[in-house]
């Protein structure tokens, strides 16, 4: 189970969580994906000279460009009015009803304790197992005090229902009038800027989710997750470095994705241990560090090697930080797995941040070297007091390479300040 989950749990039982349900989630029920309905609009009309059409198409779903092939039919004169009708009829006539509970996951959302839905799928298979009082609503059609949003159970569509079709955006045009929209923009921040959103259901190749949140990255910021299976590593460093989403990978390949999905969301769910329970596993057994192996990976792409790169200071002691880096993220990975709460890893965190601070003071701040600066905050990294929740880590405690490489966890996350000078990415100094 992924090391976010505890992070999540927390969330949830704070009502921070926000679900946002892509269409995998409505697959059990045979409603088309985005591609199917394209193609299928393309079938009907690529007829007589425009048969070629049906090929172009294809081509453009092939490489997810949804746009393009919506683009393509509206140039051959289909128009937007007859796409979105036609996908109207689509989803009615293929989607069927599912008995069973176990083979999707609509129902375990139910068991839960969410309030706030977010959605991109235009049929109402989530408000219909969710059995809100409250009918679902487009999220451009808020029009009462927002305050409300979050304590209302409800369903908000982002991009339209079947039960009125010229609601429906799938071009890009209509997708550009929407987002171009202000009110439809603050609302959007101030869903996303609240609430810890969960992306579930989305297979990131979607063009329409991805863009939103390239294009829309403003909105998007603070720490936010995504279910996905078996994604490639480099997709992940993506999503992290370029969409600021934290994957929580499973495994449908001896299962299925309703059943992986299912012991996520069960895993999130789960109680928060008390506080009498916390650290027995910790105690009980003596975690592994980082091997010799762990220290060869590439660290380069990497922001805090990036802020280090930034300040000129010298590779050799780059290379150190990056071998404290890993040293100090296996102790994590390998803590959060043995079952340490998360509140205690960001009490370590918030001690590692105090000792920068102090020292960007007394030591930044009257020299201005930034190799001086390092090496004083990784010095005085050596030790940390962690006071009375010591004995939480009795068998475990961090050893000083680890207790050094913190800092440099912090640094390698978007939303803390830590740097090594007054240079920034943008080429602007920190103003004195």
């Amino acid at each position: 189970m992924s090391a976010h989950i505890e992070e999540l749990r927390k969330e949830y039982h704070d009502g921070n969580i926000v679900p946002f349900i892509g269409a995998g989630l409505s697959i059990p029920f045979n409603v088309p994906s985005w591609g199917e309905l394209i193609e299928a609009i393309a079938q009907k009309y690529s007829i007589g000279e425009l048969e070629w059409l049906k090929q172009a198409i294809k081509l453009d779903l092939t490489k997810y460009d949804y746009w393009g092939a919506i683009d393509m039919l509206k140039k051959y004169g289909v128009l937007e009015e007859d796409i979105q009708e036609e996908i109207v009829e689509l989803i009615l006539q293929k989607q069927i009803k599912v008995s069973d509970k176990l083979k999707h996951n609509y129902y375990d959302l139910s068991e839960m304790n969410f309030n706030l839905y977010l959605t991109t799928n235009y049929e109402n298979l989530l408000q219909n197992h969710l059995n809100f009082d409250l009918q679902p609503i487009l999220l451009k059609d808020i029009d009462f005090n927002t305050q409300k949003l979050f304590k209302q159970r409800r369903v908000c569509h982002l991009h339209g229902v079947i039960s009125n079709a010229g609601s429906i955006v799938i071009s890009k045009s209509s997708y550009n009038k929407l987002y171009d929209d202000k009110k439809y923009d603050e609302l959007l921040k101030l869903v996303t800027g609240n609430r810890t959103i969960l992306f579930m259901g989305f297979s990131f190749d979607d063009q329409f989710i991805k863009t939103l949140i390239r294009e829309h990255k403003e909105s998007f910021k603070g720490v936010h997750y995504i279910l996905l299976n078996n994604p490639e590593t480099a997709t992940v460093d993506e999503l992290r470095k370029e969409y600021g989403l934290r994957t929580i990978e499973y495994d449908a390949n001896k299962s299925s994705h309703s059943n992986e999905i299912r012991k996520i969301l069960k895993a999130i769910a789960e109680p928060i241990k008390k506080k009498s329970d916390l650290g027995k596993n910790i105690e009980s057994s003596v975690i592994k560090g980082a091997g010799l192996k762990d220290f060869k990976k590439s660290l380069e792409g990497n922001l805090f090697y990036k802020k280090l790169k930034l300040e000129n200071i010298n590779s050799d002691l780059i290379e150190l930080s990056s071998a404290f880096y890993v040293a100090a993220e296996e102790y994590i990975r390998e803590m959060k797995k043995l079952g340490m709460p998360i509140d205690v890893i960001d009490i370590i965190l918030g001690q590692v941040f105090i000792e920068y601070k102090d020292k960007y003071i007394d030591t930044y701040k009257e020299r201005g070297n930034s190799e001086e600066f390092l090496k004083v905050v990784h010095k005085s990294l050596e030790t940390i007091e962690l006071g009375r929740y010591q004995e939480l880590l009795t068998n475990n405690k961090s050893n000083k390479n680890e207790n050094r490489g913190f800092v440099h966890i912090l640094a390698d996350d978007e939303t803390e300040e830590i740097w090594w000078g007054r240079e920034r990415f943008n080429g602007r100094e920190e103003e004195r």
